[in-house]
């Protein structure tokens, strides 16, 4: 199976809420790579190129998110190609900034945390012509990076950010249970699932891609609900590829009884745990 590009149905963007925005502003641009669109008081908004891919927002005397929560375990960018990758992994390495890495059998990825502790992913997917897939489900791992490997691929050049063409590859959240969040991201929104078999998690997708949306229990049945007084995720944007597709889905979440926000160009659903989910049209910000 090879992925099918978008117009999909695929995650566009993130809005956070921050304590501090100047100490998160700096934080964005000068680790992870992105650059200011525009600013206005207390707000941020950051991308590659003139694509937006995440807004910063800061709060008033926020709280700090509990170690163990639901909603945003990361957000993850995907650059065009290794080589970017490479690039990012060596600026890390000559700049002693912390990063977890692994690689996934579809992907190569680093994984940081920003200033409110929110996960962040920067990776790179392997060619999907070598990705395995058996009866409907792929096959992913988590295996150290190859870190020589990849190096050897960097530029030479001095590091000035992510590249033009990243994008939101995929978002990873925290639920409660997995039969509550497929109903809410499967039957509802209209995802396949593509991994059931990973310990404590759920990965669903369309157009055969490895995975967009993230699901596990790693935080227990019990972890707190998203609460809008704490640092953290606002809401994402899940971009649907025709008015068709998305009416579709807001059918489904009134049949369910899902409360639905409509504004401009958007509808917004809580999910089970509390996020905030935009629904929008391709094309569409």
């Amino acid at each position: 199976m090879h992925y099918q590009q978008p117009p999909q149905t695929y995650i566009g963007q993130v809005k956070l809420r921050v304590a501090d925005l100047a100490q998160s502003v700096a934080y964005y641009t000068k680790v992870i790579g992105l650059h200011i669109i525009e600013e206005e008081q207390g707000k941020v908004t950051l991308g590659t190129g003139n694509k937006i891919l995440l807004y910063l927002e800061e709060g008033q005397n926020l709280q700090s998110m509990p170690e163990r929560h639901a909603g945003l375990y990361h957000f993850a960018l995907l650059l065009p190609t290794r080589a970017d990758l490479a690039d990012v992994v060596k600026f890390y390495v000559l700049n002693r900034v912390p990063f977890g890495a692994s690689d996934h059998g579809v992907s190569e990825a680093v994984y940081l945390n920003d200033p409110d502790g929110n996960g962040i992913e920067i990776y790179a997917d392997k060619p999907d012509k070598g990705w395995k897939w058996i009866d409907g489900e792929i096959q992913m791992t988590t295996d150290p990076l190859d870190g020589d490997s990849l190096l050897k691929e960097a530029s030479k050049e001095e590091w000035n950010g992510l590249p033009d063409g990243t994008v939101m590859g995929h978002i990873h959240l925290y639920m409660r249970h997995l039969g509550e969040a497929a109903a809410f991201y499967n039957d509802v929104l209209g995802f396949q699932t593509v991994v059931s078999s990973y310990p404590g998690a759920l990965f669903v997708s369309t157009g055969n891609y490895h995975h967009h949306i993230g699901l596990n229990t790693w935080h227990g049945a019990n972890a707190p609900s998203v609460n809008s007084d704490e640092a953290g995720m606002e809401w994402f944007t899940i971009v649907f590829p025709d008015e068709e597709k998305l009416q579709a889905a807001i059918k489904r979440a009134e049949s369910v009884g899902s409360p639905i926000k409509q504004e401009m160009n958007s509808y917004t659903l809580i999910d089970p745990v509390g996020s905030k989910v935009r629904l929008i049209v391709h094309g569409h910000n």
